[in-house]
């Protein structure tokens, strides 16, 4: 267990390809630990996710505050659950919903806050502006062309560019494209090291690892591309694992373009490949042929739906879209009844 102590912290200049959140520091050299590993001050490629040095490890002296207590940082892989401190390289070692658990199965999940082993298994504003949604993009306060281009939380992804984003729904983040290198949230993971399910890294390489095959989008860039889908916002009431499925209670708050099965729906997704979710959030999902997939991180049940529901019923005026709209609740308002 890491050392409860005090400190200080290491800065430096973050070189392209690596974000502030994920990188450390070797000899004032940035690096990002999931892949590399810092020896008596040199960078190395990590042979597996649980590569060790073989005598002093660099910056002895960096700490981590894991809300408001303060341990010594063993490795650039020591992450914060709560009030306590792990290793993502721990084998056995979970966190759940910010508590911390040990001895836990291999295989084991976090899903709505309970463990389980593969046994149970109008327009719009950008800062103080005004903006034309369907000519610009809003990159958290900073307006841009909207070209072949998509926000990466506040940085602007290109495609033209040899980078590739991966977030979550606290983080989103650049890196440069590499071979057999795929998004886990907002991780950037080699696959030779690493598995991913459900965006949450693994210490183990597998060769049917399914990564997220997409990722989770801000309501704002979503639009105007899903005012003319069927889609909805439900709000997710409970997750329960079976085998490789999440089965998902999905309490529907308004529906886009199709009348509404009723208040409630049950759906099911692929465990491993899909995002994670958070019990009592609200996202927007998109209906493809008889499922849904949610497409956003979680939004604010009335600034966010009045917005969306805003800018769609311009575009109803100007271009025949949003023409059905279902309230599954009747005690929906745009002041926050729910």
């Amino acid at each position: 267990m890491a050392q409860n102590l005090s400190g200080g912290h290491h800065k430096g200049n973050v070189p392209k390809g690596l974000s502030q959140l994920e990188t450390d520091y070797c000899n004032s050299s940035a690096y990002n630990p999931v892949n590399q590993i810092c020896c008596n001050g040199s960078i190395h490629n990590r042979s597996s996710a649980h590569s060790k040095c073989c005598g002093q490890d660099a910056e002895p002296s960096k700490y981590v505050n894991c809300s408001g207590k303060l341990y010594k940082r063993e490795s650039g892989l020591t992450r914060c659950c709560g009030k306590d401190v792990y290793s993502v390289a721990d084998d056995n070692v979970l966190c759940c919903n910010g508590v911390l658990y040990r001895n836990v199965p291999e295989d084991s999940e976090c899903v709505g806050g309970v463990i389980y082993d593969q046994n149970q298994i109008k327009m719009l504003s950008c800062g103080s502006e005004v903006y034309d949604h369907k000519k610009q993009l809003c990159c958290s306060g900073q307006l841009y062309s909207k070209t072949e281009a998509e926000c990466c939380g506040n940085l602007l992804l290109e495609s033209n560019k040899n980078q590739i984003c991966c977030s979550s729904s606290t983080h989103a983040k650049l890196y440069d494209i590499k071979h057999k290198h795929f998004c886990c949230g907002h991780y950037y993971y080699n696959t030779s090291l690493w598995s991913c399910c459900a965006e949450h890294l693994k210490p183990t390489p597998k060769n049917d690892s399914s990564p997220p095959k997409y990722r989770l989008k801000p309501l704002t860039d979503l639009i105007p591309e899903m005012c003319n889908k069927t889609v909805l916002f439900g709000k997710v009431e409970s997750m329960v694992l079976r085998q490789k499925w999440r089965d998902i209670v999905l309490r529907v708050i308004v529906a886009v373009n199709e009348v509404s099965q009723g208040p409630l729906l049950n759906l099911s997704l692929n465990h491993c490949s899909s995002p994670a979710l958070e019990n009592g959030m609200t996202y927007l999902w998109k209906k493809i042929k008889r499922k849904y997939k949610p497409l956003s991180i979680p939004v604010d049940l009335t600034s966010d739906i009045h917005m969306f529901i805003t800018v769609c019923d311009i575009n109803q005026q100007s271009d025949n879209t949003c023409s059905h709209m279902f309230y599954a609740q009747s005690g929906f308002s745009m002041h926050g009844n729910f």
